[in-house]
């Protein structure tokens, strides 16, 4: 044979070697043609779904895979958002373990990070592995239906949400509270929380009535929490979320009004419970101590106010109507943060405009739980069961006898049982609820530009913030960090279930400026 020949017949030999290409005899190739996140919610056929969520991924996931004897490790990088052509790995045979995470950093993240593990045995010549993924991320979105700009993501550095498909969002680490900036297309801003959890989709919506269909998520993987708000024709949601609900010791079971104090919380309760005051742990509800009030009795306490100087006390519950001895208790500050028992100033009143004083239990127009203070004067509000309307009276702060003046009054739809004035004496919000039993809802009535004379003289609104189911019968509120409050509600009975006193948190930026 010539040189030339042999030359042709190698260069043949070769080429057909090379040809489709084989693993090496007791090696597989494994090739990776998807993934798979794993959850423990199956989705219901029987959903109309306008909108199944892709969740975008790093491009970058590193694999290792592990053989369990030899303990020898193979790496393989891979993009999980385009399996159309598989990954491949040619592996000896034996019984491996594999894992992989995402590289990322920050807590709000366009996309969704994910770990990947799992085991698997080669023992054929090829496998099809279908990757199995989790995350410590929880998705929340947004419908850019009637918003007119991008939320923004409150934090050390706010940051806008993200935009894909007619939605905003973000990818959330772990599980906690995000408050959101909304700006709508009417013009009005607000707060949104939203409670995110790992592996969920928090998905919120805001609808006029004259909206189409909502957007209705297919809960393919992550479990699904969907809210829908309705706006009112003012362009606000008719509702608010309150949040950090914890539930207050038995002690407080008749929680009827807070104080908010130097960044410390105080509570009252209300008639025939002892002459004290109690302060509680802001986060967690509990009773930090107890301030004894000398030389009085609790005949109805319901409500306290505070002005730079002095708490107030209103004991001035009167649900029969026929009560002469209303009062204020008026206690300087610096004694109730330093003694565990004050000794009060007394203010004595009576209404202007009450000239029947016969007993009318839960019939009358002369109730009152609610009081605040701004504008140098004591600002009391009255719980009116006759009409549902809201009788608004101004006091003096100087101890004695005294007549309630009376302002003017405002439909409020309910029953106002709490109030309070933010420290610039612009913003007050009225707490209440509606008068309907078990179907009643707890509110929160809301006026800007408030002057001390006239609750007609600003922009009022009426926000739903739930039932007693998750509130209690709500009795206190109070600004801390303007404009963010907390409320209290006493523990009551609802359809033979017991329902212990609670405090929450309602955020009212956006509808108060901070």
């Amino acid at each position: 044979m010539t040189a030339r020949l042999f030359f042709f017949a190698l260069l043949l030999l070769i080429l057909s070697c090379k040809e489709d290409e084989k693993p090496n005899e007791n090696t597989a190739r494994v090739s990776i043609t998807g993934l798979e996140l794993i959850s423990a919610e199956v989705p219901d056929a029987r959903i109309l779904a306008s909108t199944t969520w892709i969740h975008p991924y790093p491009t970058e996931l590193r694999l290792v895979f592990k053989e369990s004897q030899t303990g020898k490790s193979f790496d393989l990088s891979i993009n999980p958002n385009d399996f159309n052509t598989p990954f491949q790995i040619d592996l000896p045979f034996g019984n491996y373990t594999y894992e992989g995470k995402s590289v990322v950093s920050g807590t709000s993240l366009a996309v969704l990070p994910i770990t990947v593990k799992g085991n698997i045995q080669l023992s054929t010549s090829s496998t099809n592995l279908l990757l199995q993924g989790y995350s410590d991320f929880g998705l929340v979105t947004i419908s850019k239906r009637n918003l007119s700009s991008s939320p923004i993501l409150r934090g050390t550095q706010p940051s806008p949400l993200f935009e894909k498909s007619g939605f905003y969002y973000a990818y959330l680490k772990g599980s906690g509270l995000a408050k959101v900036d909304l700006s709508f297309s009417s013009g009005k801003k607000l707060r949104l929380p939203v409670n995110h959890l790992a592996f969920n989709h928090n998905q919120v919506q805001f609808r006029t009535l004259g909206d189409s269909d909502p957007d209705i998520f297919l809960p393919k993987d992550f479990p699904l929490e969907q809210r829908n708000f309705i706006l009112s024709p003012q362009g606000y949601p008719t509702e608010l979320v309150a949040y950090s609900r914890v539930d207050l010791p038995s002690s407080q079971r008749e929680t009827s009004g807070l104080a908010w104090i130097q960044g410390r919380l105080f509570s009252i309760n209300d008639g025939g419970n002892a002459p004290e005051i109690y302060e509680l742990n802001p986060q967690n509800g509990t009773l930090i101590r107890t301030i004894r009030v000398e030389g009085v009795s609790n005949v109805d306490w319901e409500d306290l106010a505070t002005s730079p100087t002095h708490l107030f006390i209103g004991d001035f519950g009167n649900n029969n109507g026929n009560r002469t001895d209303l009062r204020v208790l008026k206690i300087p500050v610096n004694l109730l943060l330093n003694q565990t028992s004050v000794s009060p100033e007394i203010i004595e009143f009576t209404f202007s405009d009450q000239v029947q004083f016969s007993n009318s239990p839960n019939s009358h127009n002369f109730d009152c739980e609610a009081m605040a203070y701004g504008n140098g004067k004591i600002q009391l509000f009255s719980k009116n069961w006759q009409d549902s309307r809201t009788k608004h009276y101004t006091l003096s702060e100087n101890p004695g006898k005294q007549v309630a003046t009376l302002i003017g009054d405002f439909d409020v739809e309910g029953l106002v049982t709490g109030a309070d004035i933010s420290l610039d004496g612009k913003s007050l919000v009225l707490l209440g609820y509606e008068n309907n039993g078990i179907f009643s809802r707890s509110f929160v009535w809301t006026f800007t530009s408030f002057n001390g004379s006239n609750l007609q003289s600003g922009e009022a609104f009426r926000f739903f913030i739930g039932s007693p189911a998750n509130l209690g019968q709500t009795e206190g509120i109070v600004f801390m960090k303007s404009p963010e409050t907390k409320i209290s509600g006493e523990a009551i009975s609802l359809g033979g279930t017991s329902i212990p006193p609670k405090l929450v948190e309602l955020d009212l930026n956006g509808i108060f400026t901070p």
